[in-house]
């Protein structure tokens, strides 16, 4: 109900309103109440919706999370597009790199639940302003008032110490290194290109076995001529790969390493770390196998057939390995360019930006939303 201002009185004092010609006596003032406020009613709201958005994330051992302080407006992506909000949460972020960064959220208004242009195959660069972008930081994406679809997070090289950054490019000569024994996977009809290498167990292609790892008995058997393939090294230093993702999956999203992991055993699959099978499981394991690509890899739309509910991505900028020298670094932190780089989410209008050089990023996101 909308109320006609009122003069100024004291002590509550009822007000009369001058009687118009033709009324017959004057009629005193309704007054107008507003609503009544809680304190703290819209800080509690965005509490709540934080940690539904957050559940998948969670470990079931820890309740809800502990860290998660409510959130502000500023820790709040908007429903709506803007370069300014864009720019002005990346000084945010980049003000707090010696901080524990905490997430930000992103909830996707009812109105944008939906692909803008369904007919269009692959998102043109020139149709990305149609979608909200998100580029820095730590960032959950979830539809209003529902779990969250994906967890991302941009990492700067220059805010990592010393010990991180040697992890992450001892990964990279790691997987480097496997192209030496496996094959890359033949195109398939979703492959358009580049190339895609995939390490760990597979189902057997040989009707009397299960499983198998994936590897290439020609270059293997090239390599044990040469004395450069020891079996008992390669296989440290799988487990080493394998126990540093599985060690950042831990740190990122406990909730996903533990449906990951429950899947592993009670699937009775074998880690990606194993040797042999079967073979124990360490407190690491939490995957059969994964896959890695280069040079401009590209699928055309498509859907797989997975049975994990969530799919992690690692991004990492490298400097290309066919004309790098021993002597070069390995990671892309000077002289990175690139073009494209969006991941974009067309249901919901939001994509994930990756043009930033000198920085790494990871993201789950559930592959059917």
């Amino acid at each position: 109900m909308v109320c006609p201002s009122a003069p100024q009185h004291h002590h509550g004092e009822a007000v009369d309103i001058t009687s118009k010609p033709g009324a017959s006596e004057p009629r005193p003032k309704r007054r107008c109440r507003r609503a009544r406020k809680r304190p703290n009613q819209n800080a509690k709201q965005m509490e709540r919706r934080a940690r539904k958005a957050m559940a998948p994330f969670v470990s079931s051992g820890s309740g809800d999370p502990s860290h998660l302080d409510p959130p502000t407006n500023q820790g709040l992506d908007s429903d709506y597009d803007s370069v300014a909000n864009d720019k002005d949460l990346e000084l945010d972020v980049e003000q707090s790199h010696d901080k524990e960064e905490k997430p930000h959220f992103y909830y996707v208004n009812p109105a944008r639940q939906h692909d803008p242009l369904p007919h269009e195959p692959i998102t043109k660069q020139e149709h990305l302003p149609l979608y909200h972008r998100l580029s820095f930081g730590t960032v959950i994406i979830a539809p209003r008032n529902r779990v969250a679809f994906c967890k991302a997070q941009w990492i700067p090289f220059n805010s990592m110490s010393p010990d991180q950054l040697n992890g992450w490019e001892k990964l990279v000569f790691h997987l480097l290194e496997r192209c030496n024994h496996v094959s890359p996977v033949k195109t398939n009809g979703a492959q358009t290109g580049g190339m895609m290498w995939a390490d760990g167990w597979r189902k057997s292609s040989d009707p009397d076995q299960s499983l198998g790892r994936f590897c290439c008995v020609g270059k293997m058997k090239k390599a044990m001529e040469r004395a450069q393939y020891n079996p008992v090294s390669e296989a440290a230093g799988i487990r080493e790969a394998s126990d540093f993702i599985s060690l950042q999956l831990q740190k990122f999203a406990p909730g996903v390493f533990e449906s990951c992991r429950q899947l592993l055993i009670d699937s009775r699959f074998p880690s990606m770390a194993q040797m042999e099978y079967p073979s124990p499981y360490t407190s690491d394991d939490f995957a059969s196998f994964l896959t890695f690509t280069m040079f401009n890899f590209y699928n055309q739309p498509h859907k797989d057939s997975d049975v994990n509910d969530w799919t992690l991505v690692i991004w990492i900028p490298i400097f290309n390995p066919q004309t790098r020298t021993e002597d070069d670094p390995v990671l892309a932190d000077e002289g990175f360019d690139m073009m494209g780089g969006q991941f974009t989410f067309r249901d919901f209008q939001v994509y994930l930006d990756l043009q930033e050089w000198k920085v790494y990023s990871y993201w789950f996101f559930l592959p059917n939303v």
